[in-house]
């Protein structure tokens, strides 16, 4: 029996998982193309971490901290987009 290991797949979804999750912090870097890199890193974030789950020879906690941080970032993305389409938004 093989023993499991982390892949390149688990250790990318989780570094996207943090840098997305803290470039919140970082906004001042580039705040004209917040929402776009957010989007983009939401979806590769999750999509790294579901290939990452779905192979048998991997250990799973690396991807799964990824994918709670990239469903975190897609709520917080999805409460920043409502706010400022509210119709009663003070933005």
């Amino acid at each position: 029996m093989k023993r499991k290991r982390y892949s390149w797949l688990s250790y990318v979804s989780f570094g996207l998982g943090i840098v997305l999750f803290l470039h919140p912090l970082f906004i001042n870097i580039f705040p004209r193309y917040f929402m776009s890199i957010q989007l983009i890193g939401i979806t590769l974030t999750i999509l790294f971490s579901i290939l990452a789950l779905l192979k048998k020879s991997e250990k799973k906690l690396l991807a799964s901290m990824g994918l709670i941080f990239g469903i975190m970032m897609m709520f917080y993305a999805g409460i920043l987009l409502y706010i400022s389409f509210n119709k009663y938004s003070p933005i």
